[in-house]
């Protein structure tokens, strides 16, 4: 279960990089990859038992925070509301997945 989890939060990592730098190419400021790549490390690197729980929390506060943005510019902001729902999904299986809990809950 553990190294199920693990590969799960490696591929959620892998996951919010590559996402940032597809909005990089789109026009966002190249400093908007730091947030990604520190929770990418923070899972990577087992920082805290609790690192899933927090990654979730941010993840979902910055989803929501730029949700009414994209439902109000639709069509055109399409993309980034469908990554919006994928960020909310991503969040979920963050907290509910027992794989993940598992990586994280581990004492070695």
């Amino acid at each position: 279960m553990p190294e199920q989890g693990k590969k799960i939060a490696m591929g959620i990592s892998i996951y919010l990089i590559v996402k940032q730098l597809l909005n990089v190419i789109l026009g966002a400021e190249i400093f908007s990859l730091v947030l990604p790549v520190v929770i990418s490390v923070c899972m990577a690197l087992h920082f805290w038992k609790y690192t899933h729980y927090a990654s979730a929390c941010v993840i979902a506060l910055v989803a929501l925070h730029y949700l009414p943005a994209n439902f109000g510019g639709l069509p055109s902001t399409w993309l980034y509301l469908t990554e919006g729902i994928l960020d909310i999904g991503v969040s979920a299986v963050l907290i509910l997945s027992k794989d993940v809990r598992a990586y994280f809950n581990q004492t070695e």
